[in-house]
């Protein structure tokens, strides 16, 4: 889980300085994603993107849990997501607070699943 809150900080940080070089201010989209739920969303993608890993064991995983999971999850499509993150990148403290709040909730997941682990190992 370290290696991926590595990878995931420096694609933010990266999105984060890209965002910041544009110029002007970005419209609304009609169909913006709430902050809550873009937090979800993004949850849920990285989590299934982890889970995908181990797709050679369920080849079905990519039908059952693939992108078309969130769209039907969410009722949301990919052009929602697209005009959404783009708004939230172009408002960098907005963005921010999303990607801490996905950031905390691995950790406090990661933190839950290694206390499993250490109970599965002391029974």
């Amino acid at each position: 889980m370290r290696s991926i809150s590595l990878v995931f900080t420096i694609v933010f940080c990266a999105t984060l300085v890209a965002s910041c070089s544009g110029t002007g201010n970005v419209k609304k989209p009609d169909n913006l994603i709430s902050e809550k739920r873009m937090e979800a969303i993004l949850y849920d993608a990285i989590v299934m993107d982890v889970m995908s890993t181990f797709s050679e064991k369920n080849p079905t995983f990519e039908a059952l849990m693939g992108k078309s999971y969130l769209y039907k999850k969410y009722d949301i499509d990919s052009l929602q997501i697209v005009e959404s993150e783009n708004y939230y990148a172009k408002n960098p403290r907005v963005y921010f607070k999303i990607h801490s709040n996905v950031l905390k909730r691995i950790e406090i997941t990661k933190d839950s699943l290694d206390r499993i682990a250490k109970q599965e190992k002391a029974n």
